[in-house]
């Protein structure tokens, strides 16, 4: 049996930042926005994957973690 990895990502369109398990699709909660999940494309078009998790709990800190060093300034 295959583990889920959870992928914390950030819309190109709006820029929010949230964790997804999908391997072949996102769909932002903010903007509602769809985007296939090719983060090697070349057109630019592709989801910006952050980091991947095994466990829903450690996306969610890092989730924190990023926005608040956001808000801070360090990013």
């Amino acid at each position: 049996m295959a583990l889920l990895r959870f992928k914390v990502i950030q819309c190109p369109s709006c820029g929010h930042v949230q964790s997804s398990q999908s391997n072949t699709t996102f769909k932002c909660f903010r903007c509602g926005k769809s985007r296939k999940m090719n983060p090697k494309s070349k057109l630019g078009l592709g989801v910006k994957i952050l980091a991947s998790f095994e466990s829903g709990i450690q996306a969610a800190q890092f989730i924190q973690a990023y926005q608040q060093k956001k808000v801070e300034g360090f990013l």
